[in-house]
């Protein structure tokens, strides 16, 4: 038996198998790789999805929880002045919210001129600042600011005044319903709340004031 021949042979055919094994393994690599960047991309999107979600359904309880508040603090003034309590409406909701949006977006402080069908709106507005970090949304910070008023309102002189408007239009017994919104600047820094009051209060027809704005019982 001629070794020498049967050696040149298996010295032959080792570089195609090498060869072929290689292509064998360059294929199945490469398919190890796309399948699991595809996989990659559809984990980073479903996980984007999830966090868009929990940041949507935390929003929503939060404003949920902020029109609660202003809600029931409106309501325990009121109950002070012998004006019935409030319920939410949530088209006036909508109204406020969108207000507050374009607030928040314009960085701009002025009443809207809302109106709910063709009847005038009563509006409270307010806006806190912080000169870094995230601005707190406090309804209490907000209600009590309005409420505040009251120390520069003269009952044996009723009367409408910018300055004490807040407080008056809050207590205004003929009021039944109203809205709440609220928004962050883009930096967040800023926030906007809206209050939406129907129907409106402050009017100044004669008597209007005498039978709208009483005094806190003690």
């Amino acid at each position: 038996m001629n070794w020498d021949k049967i050696l040149a042979k298996l010295v032959d055919r080792l570089p195609s198998q090498d060869h072929k094994n290689d292509k064998k393994v360059v294929r199945k690599a490469r398919h190890r790789y796309e399948r699991p960047s595809k996989l990659h991309a559809d984990i980073a999107q479903k996980r984007a999805r999830v966090h868009e979600h929990h940041h949507f359904e935390s929003l929503k309880i939060m404003y949920s929880k902020f029109v609660s508040d202003v809600l029931q603090l409106h309501n325990y003034y009121r109950a002070r002045h012998s004006a019935s309590p409030l319920t939410i409406s949530q088209r006036l909701n909508y109204i406020a919210q969108k207000y507050a949006e374009h607030l928040a977006a314009t960085s701009k402080f002025e009443h809207s001129g809302n109106r709910f069908g063709n009847e005038s709106l009563g509006e409270n507005l307010y806006m806190q600042w912080i000169s870094h970090g995230k601005v707190p949304v406090s309804a209490k910070e907000a209600t009590k600011h309005w409420y505040d008023e009251i120390e520069l309102y003269d009952f044996k002189r009723p009367y409408y005044s910018e300055d004490t408007g807040h407080f008056t239009q809050m207590i205004w017994k003929s009021t039944e319903r109203m809205g709440v919104g609220f928004a962050l600047s883009a930096d967040e820094r800023e926030v906007y709340i809206v209050a939406n009051y129907y129907p409106a209060g402050n009017i100044i027809n004669p008597g209007y004031f005498e039978k709208n704005v009483l005094p806190a019982k003690h």
